[in-house]
């Protein structure tokens, strides 16, 4: 009997060890608002598209916040290490909808391993630029920040104007003219009706390894790779296409009331034919607490590369400026932003936002967000449409208004 209660003692005391050597956490976050959003849209297709305004009051998701839950599970292996991974789905909170266009994961599927050496993992990770683009931003990314950089603007519009361009120059017929037209105002409308300033990037990727360096004295890095795995074989006379690789990375300082930081991401896009367009994004952040505020600026280079063979357009210089002031539970921000090219034109935002914490986990906010967007590209419309070149109707205006909450759990 004695041995038996000993044998009992002891197992008791490793399934705890082994217990304090494995942890599994849920967590989400769930934001909701009421908003009131007026933007351009495209009308119609080919030689009878137009740009129309639309004002719409809806309740919407991710105000502050993208909505989500996931799990993160942890494995201590000895010497240091443990095995780590990490589930989380996004969902909009106002239909119950996934998002991230469906995926049952969307907003991050990895294992890996983290030691003192830093943390590797693999799978759909966030991009090492996305981990620093909001360093200089004091509004936080949200809705009502002008230079919310987490858009997710495409190329592929972009490819499809050069596309019917070509087109239309190698054979000026009523037909390509109108494709023409159509893939321009398509463009213009994916330009007009953003709800930032900045041209954007995306977040996430599939089929990637990131690498996350630990913190020396308060300088730190990260490099992610993604393979793409979307490369075709040709046939006949049909070529193939390229796969559409992605590279990002990140050094950071953070230390006291002082932070700089440098992000830099090119993602390609598989076209057939030879070569990989690609978005390539480079950031330089600083921020600074002065205890009574905190102040932020960022400078960005936004280009489009290769979008047809051998033809790129001009780099957007991008900037902004903003400042969190805290007031007790209540913490005041505001921001201006701009990017301007050559080529896609110029674009100009700020915003206003309160936040008030009810608790340590729940937030009520508000705000308001204007964007003003003078697209080049609508000239080239108007031109199409017989119409006088940059009248007022040209400038794009995107205006948000919200209240909303946040709980996170």
């Amino acid at each position: 009997m004695k041995k038996t209660l000993i044998a009992l003692a002891a197992l008791g005391a490793m399934a705890g060890a082994a217990q304090a050597q494995s942890t599994v956490t849920i967590y989400g976050l769930l934001d909701a608002n009421v908003q009131s959003f007026k933007t351009n849209v495209a009308a119609g297709a080919g030689a009878t598209a137009t740009l129309q305004s639309l004002t719409q009051t809806k309740i919407d998701s991710g105000g502050l916040n993208g909505s989500r839950w996931g799990i993160r599970v942890s494995e201590d292996i000895g010497g240091g290490m443990a095995v780590i991974g990490n589930l989380e789905s996004g969902f909009n909170i106002d239909t119950g909808a996934s998002a991230q266009g469906g995926l049952l994961f969307g907003r991050r599927a990895n294992v890996g391993i983290t030691s003192g050496f830093g943390t590797v993992t693999i799978g759909r990770n966030s991009s090492s630029y996305d981990d620093v683009a909001g360093d200089h931003a004091m509004m936080g990314a949200t809705i009502f920040d002008p230079s919310n950089t987490n858009n997710g603007n495409s190329i592929t519009t972009l490819t499809a104007l050069n596309t019917a361009a070509a087109a239309a120059a190698a054979a000026p017929t009523p037909a390509n003219a109108a494709a023409l037209r159509g893939a321009l105002v398509n463009v213009g409308a994916a330009f007009l009706s953003r709800n930032t300033t900045w041209v954007g990037y995306n977040t996430r990727f599939n089929n990637s390894v990131k690498y996350v360096s630990p913190n020396f004295s308060g300088f730190s890095g990260s490099v992610m790779y993604a393979l793409g795995e979307d490369k075709t074989a040709g046939v006949g006379a049909t070529p193939g296409t390229n796969a559409s690789k992605t590279v990002s990375a990140y050094l950071k300082y953070a230390n006291g009331p002082l932070l700089v930081s440098g992000g830099y991401q090119s993602e390609g896009f598989s076209r057939a034919g030879g070569g990989t367009p690609a978005l390539e994004n480079s950031l330089i952040s600083v921020a600074y607490d002065f205890g009574v505020a905190k102040v932020g600026a960022g400078f960005n280079r936004a280009k489009y590369k290769d979008v047809a063979p051998g033809s790129s357009t001009a780099a957007q210089k991008e900037w902004n400026l903003s400042v969190a002031v805290p007031l007790g539970a209540t913490t005041l921000s505001a921001g201006y932003a701009q990017s301007k090219g050559d080529d896609l034109g110029k674009a100009t935002g700020y915003g206003i936002q309160a936040l008030y914490s009810l608790s340590k986990r729940t937030t009520l906010y508000a705000g308001a967000q204007s964007t003003k967007t003078y697209d080049n590209l609508v000239n080239t419309i108007n031109l199409f449409n017989a119409a006088t070149p940059a009248t007022a109707s040209n400038i794009g205006r995107v205006t948000t208004y919200g209240a909303g909450i946040r709980h996170t759990f």
